[in-house]
């Protein structure tokens, strides 16, 4: 047992920390998720149990239907919702790193163009 323990420990160690973005975590995705789901599920709800009353069904049929049309378009909104949050939040992320990315390369230039006003007394930049 301890050299498992040991194996894990050594390989925990060489393996950098990577960032674990989660949607469940992501305070924007998490309301916006909330909100299509209560929305739709609402809407869903009304709409069937207007219908049904309209079509003359009885009270007991109505609500019965609404509250299951609301509870299955829940449930589809909500999936619906994960995936439109994953894109956004993986479209969020690539634009962070390319300005990263754009951040770190001009840090670089300005060492560089310090390095050589440096080395070079006389020399001015352009």
């Amino acid at each position: 047992m301890a050299d498992k323990e040991a194996k894990k420990e050594k390989k925990a160690k060489k393996e950098p920390a990577g960032v674990v973005v989660s949607i469940a975590q992501h305070p924007r995705a998490k309301a916006g998720i909330r909100r299509a789901r209560t929305r739709a599920a609402f809407g869903a709800f009304v709409l069937v149990f207007a219908l049904n009353l309209i079509k003359s069904a009885d009270l007991f049929d109505a609500v019965w239907r609404a509250l299951l049309a609301g509870i299955v378009v829940n449930i589809i909104v909500w999936r619906c919702a994960l995936v439109v949050w994953k894109h956004v939040l993986l479209a969020e992320l690539r634009a962070e790193e390319d300005r990263r990315i754009e951040a770190h390369r001009e840090h670089q230039e300005r060492m560089e163009k310090l390095a050589a006003e440096q080395a070079d007394p006389g020399f001015r930049a352009a």
